[in-house]
């Protein structure tokens, strides 16, 4: 029997067992042992070289990574991430690298002209590569670079690829050389085969054994969500080709390369990004650093300032000077601080949420939000509540009684608003998504200075929530409908109704029946560029014409929205909703198509208030400005003290006669 310190021995055949005696007393005399390096390197023509040798031996890499007076163009902090993605001459730790952060610190260079070109150039260190992959002769191994759009596909692979290796000696005594759209090109030898490609069918079925993705940017005019998923197809196609061709006893030698600078927390890569390091966190490397980490020391300022990063409520901010020595209340307040040399600070005191992203590598929550959140709180009024829970979960099961209207506290709704005009809007859904719904009062009206009367409108929120179906549920359109026909008959003097197009047309047409006025409303629309609905939601909240309640949920929505720069579509990002968002919308831009209807506010036309109010019921109309009490007082003045039955039944143009009360309330008002 073997000791304890041997008892990993015992497995192994007398032959084996005897070899690995060999070797371990080799390494306790001398420190390393020869047989252990011809067993090790058995399958390899040429004993690989390290990464560092790699990349700064002249007979590699050393003259393309060399400037005009022979100095390193590869920063220290990049060598040093290399070393510990490749640890040995043979051995990778990673699958997956990340490369964020901030922009200019060389991110395509190294996956290409160092990350690529090293496990190209192990592979063709092998004896026999497809025997060492236990791949079928007849297949190649291949190193895609990819990105959406072919031409930067095609620019990557030979500006930052191709002209690399064609400055190595020890590439160039391989292979062949050809031409690519008139561009020099190195072909590999065989087995190893390039893609350069835009589609996941170029990779299909392709063992994959690097493959780098780029920035992707996506196409002007066209549909944002197809190309995000092509993008995903492309990746996931080429990830799978690695993982089912090469993985033996448990390891993979592929890597999959992904950069990306940051440019918002929602944009496609960043999204992906956080979906890899969860799904595939310990064989996934992240680089994520702001340049002035990554440059070398002395190329920047050791004086710094400092920055605080907000948060949805914090907008980021540059803490002034003054500041600097005491930074405990900033940080009370929610803000992570932050050291930036002062060679950035000009820049950031110009525009420090797009400053963050391009040097320090950070996505601000506010650079690409659409609507910030400092407007947003500016709007809410805490007095106010909202009538309904934030959810509801009520749906069509022949169990489920249960109303909308039944969770909805009139307690929260202010009296003197039930007379405004209200604006409902739903965004309709069956399951899946939620159906969001929410009403918007015209609440009055800014004095107008041009000629535009939308802009004036006041608005007040005065319900929202979100519908959602149980589980295996629908979402009943009609307690949708059943919800609209009790705020009327609960007195709310409803004068707009509108849907999305998704299943909306049988509501339209029922409500319609019943005389609301419905028409569809897609707040997703794009003309020329311009998601006006949202366009007009967003200039309500920032000329602080909206006022709202606190809610979370409509909160976080908010916040959370961006617009396109390529569609002008206003969107959610991947993991979050919209749907209450979409309703307020809905509801305050059909609103807002009635700014003349309501100039009634300022006494401006005798006739609108009639026209505005023709379906209230008379016992509760009331005269509002100020402009109408003396020609009522006239009117009025001239009946008899004892008036008659007929003069008790006169009608002074608000509708059906009334009897006549004989009594005036201060202010203007008068009862009816």
């Amino acid at each position: 029997m073997l000791s304890n310190g041997y008892k990993e021995l015992e497995n192994l055949s007398e032959t084996e067992r005897e070899l690995a005696l060999k070797i371990l007393k080799e390494m306790s005399k001398e420190g390393k042992s020869e047989i252990y390096n011809d067993l090790l390197y058995s399958d390899y023509k040429e004993v690989p070289v390290d990464i560092e040798t790699f990349l700064t031996d002249d007979r590699y890499l050393g003259q393309a990574w060399k400037d005009t007076v022979g100095n390193s163009k590869l920063y220290p902090f990049w060598l040093d991430q290399l070393k510990r993605i490749f640890p040995t001459n043979i051995d990778t730790d990673y699958n997956t690298l990340l490369e964020s952060g901030a922009r200019g610190i060389g991110k395509s260079e190294v996956a290409c002209g160092c990350v690529g070109a090293y496990l190209m150039y192990r592979v063709m260190c092998l004896k026999n590569p497809l025997e060492f992959y236990r791949l079928k002769q007849t297949e190649k191994i291949c190193f895609a670079f990819m990105n959406i759009k072919l031409a930067l596909a095609e620019e990557i692979a030979i500006s930052k690829f191709q002209k690399t290796i064609q400055m190595s000696p020890w590439f160039m005594n391989k292979g062949r050389m050809t031409t690519f759209h008139g561009n020099p090109y190195w072909v590999p030898p065989e087995p190893i085969n390039i893609i350069i490609g835009s589609q996941a069918d170029d990779v299909i079925g392709q063992p994959i054994f690097f493959a780098f993705f780029d920035e992707i940017s996506f196409i002007r005019n066209q549909d944002i969500d197809k190309q995000k998923k092509k993008a995903k197809d492309m990746i996931d196609t080429a990830i799978g080709g690695m993982f089912t061709r090469f993985i033996h006893n448990g390891k993979n030698p592929t890597m999959l390369v992904v950069a990306s600078s940051k440019r918002s927390e929602q944009s496609f890569m960043e999204e992906y990004i956080k979906t890899l390091s969860k799904t595939e966190g310990n064989s996934t490397y992240v680089v994520d650093k702001p340049v002035w980490e990554v440059k070398p020391k002395g190329t920047y300022s050791d004086e710094v300032f400092y920055v605080g990063l907000g948060n949805k409520y914090l907008e980021n901010i540059v803490i002034p000077d003054e500041d600097k020595d005491n930074l405990t209340p900033y940080k009370e307040r929610g803000y992570k601080i932050i050291e930036v040399p002062t060679d950035f600070k000009a820049k950031f005191l110009e525009d420090i949420d797009r400053n963050l992203c391009d040097f320090a590598g950070i996505s601000s929550a506010s650079s690409s939000k659409y609507i910030s959140a400092r407007i947003v709180m500016d709007c809410i009024n805490e007095e106010y509540k909202n009538p309904l829970p934030d959810v509801l979960e009520i749906g069509n099961g022949k169990e489920d009684k249960a109303q909308y209207y039944n969770f909805f506290n009139m307690e929260n709704v202010p009296k003197e608003l039930m007379y405004k005009p209200l604006y409902i809007h739903l965004d309709m859904s069956l399951t899946g998504d939620m159906t969001g719904i929410a009403g918007v009062w015209i609440a009055g009206k800014k004095v107008s200075t041009d000629d535009n009367q939308a802009k004036d409108l006041k608005f007040r929120l005065a319900f929202s929530t979100s519908i959602k179906a149980p589980k295996g549920r629908q979402i009943s359109f009609e307690k949708n409908r059943n919800f609209i026909r009790w705020l009327k008959q609960s007195g709310f003097k409803i004068k707009g109704i509108t849907c999305d197009t998704y299943q909306s047309a049988d509501l339209i047409q029922q409500l319609s029946a019943e005389g609301f006025s419905c028409e569809i409303l897609s707040v997703d629309r794009v003309q020329d560029g311009i998601c006006k609905p949202y366009q007009y939601l967003r200039s309500s909240f920032y000329e602080q014409r909206f006022e709202m309640y606190k809610s979370d949920r409509l909160f976080d929505e908010c916040v959370d929205v961006e617009r396109n720069i390529e569609t002008g579509k206003v969107d959610h990002s991947p993991n979050f909703h919209k749907d209450v968002l979409d309703a307020v919308c809905g509801a305050t831009f059909n609103a807002s198509k009635n700014a003349e209807q309501y100039a009634f506010e300022y006494g401006e036309d005798f006739e609108n208030i009639q026209k505005a109010n023709i379906d209230i019921q008379t016992a509760t109309k009331q005269q509002i400005t100020l402009d109408f009490e003396n020609e009522l007082k006239q009117v009025l003045g001239n009946l008899p003290k004892n008036p008659s039955e007929e003069a008790k039944q006169m009608d002074f143009g608000f509708g059906p006669a009334v009897p006549y009360t004989g009594e005036f309330v201060s202010q203007g008002i008068c009862v009816w």
